[in-house]
């Protein structure tokens, strides 16, 4: 199992938004997807979607029509958090811990079962710390292998799918004018989100 994490927060607003995607699909695949339809969609491969307005457009109009897409094995979860206070890298890992654990206890895990995690860039001092960190609680908790890492989305392509979606679910809850989501992520079991 994999699972993509990003974040998004309205820090004037006390708000926080955690959503992340759960794949059976290996690393290999999901990256090799997005390149994929990055070239076929016509946009550089080494543009970053959410950071350029025009090709992260282009990417959601397109995907949104793509049957590929619409076989591939996701499934969502977004989290909103209205008491977000303090920007502070321990309370938002103490968060994201809290929501990997009450998600893992739903959820039929084999004994040593092992999860794949990967976490847009936190800049924390630490990444490392905070990695072995999660990893140490998950194995304890629930006696599965877990690799928990940070990473630049630059370079991950997952990462770069995650947050192209997460800034959906930024405006589904953060913004009054808007009422539904995307009609790509309602086809990703959007119905079982959590706030």
């Amino acid at each position: 199992m994999r699972v993509y994490i990003d974040e998004s927060k309205k820090i004037e607003k006390w708000k926080i938004i955690i959503w992340w995607f759960f794949t059976s699909h290996n690393t290999h695949f999901i990256e090799n997807f997005v390149k994929y339809k990055k070239v076929s969609f016509q946009i550089p491969e080494n543009a970053e979607l959410k950071s350029t307005k025009k090709y992260w457009k282009l990417f959601i109009e397109k995907i949104s029509e793509d049957n590929d897409f619409n076989n591939l094995e996701i499934y969502t979860f977004g989290f909103k958090f209205e008491n977000y206070f303090i920007e502070s890298t321990e309370w938002y890992i103490n968060l994201v811990l809290e929501l990997l654990i009450s998600i893992l206890s739903k959820i039929e895990i084999k004994k040593w079962d092992k999860i794949n995690l990967f976490h847009d860039n936190i800049n924390a001092k630490d990444n490392n710390k905070i990695e072995r960190w999660i990893d140490k609680i998950l194995n304890y908790k629930f006696w599965i292998k877990s690799c928990f890492k940070i990473h630049n989305s630059k370079k991950y392509l997952g990462l770069q799918l995650a947050d192209l979606i997460v800034s959906k679910y930024k405006e589904f809850y953060l913004f009054a004018d808007i009422s539904n989501l995307e009609p790509f992520i309602l086809k990703k079991d959007f119905k079982n989100k959590k706030t």
